[in-house]
């Protein structure tokens, strides 16, 4: 009996060690970074589109425009579920707001406006001056009922912010955990652009999984800051 019992408590010592509470800090607070900027384009951006305001999608394509975007450094991808080849494909990828597709949109809304006209074509033009925020960004595909996890390292103390957005053919549900398993962020599936920000107590590993509940592939992109 006193021999099981050493081996139970030998056992459990011998398991990994779960945080109690998740990963954050005691202060969520800090302004809105490069990624929650391009979140907030791409929904003045399908806004704009619904209602057919050309201010609202100058608005969206200054935002957008604003951000350097470069790729994620030791991001690891891995993808859970069988791969659907007959499965319904829709949109290559999300609309995006700095591309010049949104120019030639802003255009045709501006109509023969001539102020309209001018802040597109100053838009258009406009160069990059002074030192831009910078995102994290990197593209993905996922079938139906399929899960992408995405492992990162976050700094202690500091605000992250994880966007996604997906292509509109189905919902994209966002979970965010750190080490220990512990959520620190849940967003439902939704077709519209998700944005998580909160700050670690600590620096550490997070993982960041999508999942595409639909019947349809989707397209995505992953931000960071």
């Amino acid at each position: 009996m006193r021999a099981a019992l050493l081996t139970f408590l030998l056992l459990v010592l011998s398991l990994p060690a779960r945080a109690e509470t998740p990963n954050l800090s005691a202060d969520q607070s800090g302004s809105p970074g490069a990624a929650a900027q391009l979140i907030l384009a791409q929904r003045a951006y399908e806004q704009a589109l619904a209602v057919g305001d050309p201010v609202l999608l100058i608005t969206a394509i200054r935002l957008a425009r604003e951000v350097t975007l470069r790729p994620p450094a030791g991001w690891r991808r891995t993808t859970a579920g069988a791969s659907s080849p007959d499965q319904p494909e829709g949109a290559a990828t999300a609309p995006d707001p700095a591309g010049s597709a949104a120019i030639a949109l802003a255009q045709g809304l501006a109509g023969d406006d001539p102020d309209l006209q001018d802040l597109v074509y100053d838009l258009d033009a406009q160069l990059p001056h002074g030192r831009r925020p910078t995102a994290i960004s990197t593209s993905a595909t996922l079938d139906g009922g399929q899960s992408d996890s995405w492992l990162l390292v976050l700094p202690g103390e500091t605000l992250a912010e994880i966007g996604l957005i997906g292509d509109g053919d189905s919902g994209l549900g966002m979970t965010v955990t750190d080490d220990g398993g512990g959520v620190v962020c849940a967003v439902p599936a939704t077709a519209s652009p998700s944005l998580c920000r909160f700050s670690p107590a600590r620096n550490g590993f997070f993982q960041v999984t999508i999942h595409n509940g639909g019947a349809a592939r989707n397209s995505y992109r992953l931000l960071g800051n």
